[in-house]
């Protein structure tokens, strides 16, 4: 019975213990649950509130890409709308003349739309519909020549002009930037895509909308700012007629050079024309953009027209002409208008255009020995007006003017052969205008304008005495005084003794520069001389020793040790005479 009794009050026990437990955890989840409310508050409180403008911020965002997505949606089913016309005129359901007319209109509604939506002041909607009308527009008029064969691609390029032009209007009209460029890079894909379906990457029609692309965009810089669109433009058209001339001067299946010429005439016209209507009309100032490319439009211009006149022989008059005249009225813009407003860049620019388009004038019309003699005239007048004027920039035409005539009359290869040629080998003669052109170096020298302040206004003077005066004068003393004292050139001369008279004479003409380099304004004169000097020495080392005899050796080391004496004397007093202030 006690045993019974025992274990009743063990379980019991137990039980109670079990209980125990149960009321501590109970009362342990009820507190955890009054507390929850509290922690939850407390964090709610420590988290700040969002701000006004971070919502609106956030709002801002969430509407932009809402409405980039709804705009590129709708783009999309624009471009649908077109594969629908594209998919029926493949079924043979519509005609395919109809089915592009359809295309280009549908094209053309979305320009409106375009500029309706811009004048709205949605201008992201805008540039979308531009976009949506350049990407069906463009190739659609690209395929109405290579796919369907219903436009010749001279007549696919003035469409193509059109269309672009009337997007490109639009653009600048409600000033979407975006679309410019779209419409812009476009236009080049197109013609460069003509050009393809011609059969040949250098058709004149792609090429002509090339370059009014190249203008429209040139004047869009001058008119909204927009002034990166242009170099693009411009390069495209650059190289399109750059290929035009070059297959102008191929073979049979080349393009015919009275074509070329008239593509090239229009680049340089198109170009030069606007920059002369935005410098000389509304007086400003010439832009780094407008020298690069005059300067590229010149040279594949002009100089491509020159390259097919050369090879072919076709319009040399004509072009000739126009170079004259257009250079004229270069000269004539630079003097009457530019001189006198304050932008003096502008004279020198229209200035130097004159000068490329007169040299290359006179020598398409010329033949060599009358374009020495004009070159040599050229050289003295822009000398003489350069000293008249003041304006030490025109002393640099008289230079080129004198090496145009140097070159034109083979002055300075033969001056070269005179002094460097093997005594054995026969001395060319002279022409009369390679006599000439010596004198009239030295005329347009000293008729030039004194320079004052730097050195670096001295060079086009220094480099018309030691490239034309002096060389010329060089050899054509060489060239008369060698068959008199040494016999004449090849197997009966003795080489010693041309040698030796070689070295005379130039010795003679570094003396005369040192002499005439005291005074100030001749001072570039006496800069020839010791250079000069040490010419000579490496000359008597190359020839008169190895070539000389005794008596030849004694009248070379007596010249030139004379001249080492003199030269330094000489130019000591030249350096006094430019230090003292008289």
């Amino acid at each position: 019975m006690s045993d019974r009794l025992t274990e009743l009050e063990e379980r019991t026990a137990v039980q109670g213990e079990r209980l125990r437990r149960l009321e501590e955890r109970l009362a342990a989840l009820e507190a955890a649950a009054a507390g929850a409310p509290a922690r939850q508050r407390g964090r709610a409180r420590a988290r700040p509130a969002p701000t006004g403008a971070d919502a609106a911020m956030m709002r801002s965002d969430l509407a932009a890409a809402a409405s980039s997505a709804s705009l590129v949606g709708r783009t999309l089913l624009v471009l649908a709308g077109a594969f629908v016309l594209r998919a029926l005129a493949d079924a043979g359901a519509l005609p395919a003349g109809l089915a592009v007319l359809l295309g280009l209109a549908y094209a053309a509604t979305w320009i409106a739309l375009a500029d309706r939506a811009g004048r709205a002041g949605a201008r992201a909607s805008a540039a979308f519909h531009g976009a949506a009308a350049a990407i069906i527009g463009v190739p659609l008029v690209v395929e109405a020549t290579s796919r369907f064969r219903l436009l010749p691609p001279a007549l696919a390029a003035v469409l193509l002009a059109a269309f672009t032009g009337a997007a490109l209007a639009v653009a600048v009209r409600r000033r979407l930037l975006a679309l410019a460029w779209i419409v812009s890079l476009g236009g080049v894909a197109g013609a460069t895509a003509l050009a393809a379906v011609a059969g040949r990457l250098a058709a004149p029609a792609p090429a002509l909308v090339l370059v009014a692309l190249g203008v429209a965009t040139l004047w869009i810089g001058y008119v909204v700012d927009w002034r990166a669109l242009r170099g693009p433009i411009a390069i495209a058209a650059d190289v399109a007629v750059g290929a035009l001339a070059l297959r102008a001067t191929g073979g049979a299946a080349a393009e015919r050079p009275v074509v070329a010429l008239g593509v090239q005439g229009v680049l340089v016209t198109a170009y030069l024309g606007s920059i002369a209507a935005r410098t000389l009309l509304l007086g400003r100032r010439v832009v780094p953009f407008e020298v690069v490319q005059g300067v590229a439009a010149l040279a594949i211009g002009l100089g491509g027209a020159a390259l097919v006149v050369h090879r072919t022989g076709t319009g040399a008059a004509a072009l000739g002409t126009a170079c004259l005249a257009l250079g004229a009225a270069g000269y004539a813009v630079a003097f009457a208008f530019v001189e006198r407003r304050p932008h003096r860049v502008n004279f020198h620019f229209y200035a130097s255009l004159a000068l490329v388009l007169v040299a290359c004038g006179a020598a398409l019309l010329l033949p060599a020995r009358a374009l020495a003699l004009a070159s040599a005239t050229l050289a003295v007048a822009a000398a003489a007006i350069a000293r008249r004027s003041g304006r030490l920039s025109l002393a640099g035409h008289a230079t080129a003017y004198a090496l145009i005539g140097a070159g034109a009359s083979g002055l300075l290869s033969r001056a070269g052969e005179a002094i460097l040629a093997s005594p054995g080998r026969p001395a060319p003669a002279s022409p009369p205008p390679a006599l000439v052109v010596p004198a009239a170096s030295a005329a347009a020298w000293l008729c030039a304008p004194v320079p004052r302040s730097r050195t670096v206004e001295r060079l086009p003077q220094l480099a018309l005495v030691a490239a034309v005066a002096v060389t010329a004068a060089a050899g054509v003393a060489i060239g008369g005084a060698v068959p008199i004292l040494a016999g004449v050139p090849g197997r009966g001369a003795a080489a010693g003794a041309v040698a030796a008279v070689r070295t005379a004479i130039l010795v003679g003409v570094a003396l005369a520069a040192a002499w005439v380099g005291r005074r100030a304004s001749w001072l570039e004169a006496g800069w020839l001389a010791p250079p000069a000097l040490g010419a000579i020495g490496l000359k008597i080392l190359l020839e008169d020793v190895p070539r000389g005899r005794p008596a030849t050796l004694v009248a070379a080391f007596a010249c030139y040790g004379a001249a080492l004496i003199l030269v330094p004397r000489l130019r000591r007093r030249a350096h006094a005479r430019v230090a003292s202030p008289a």
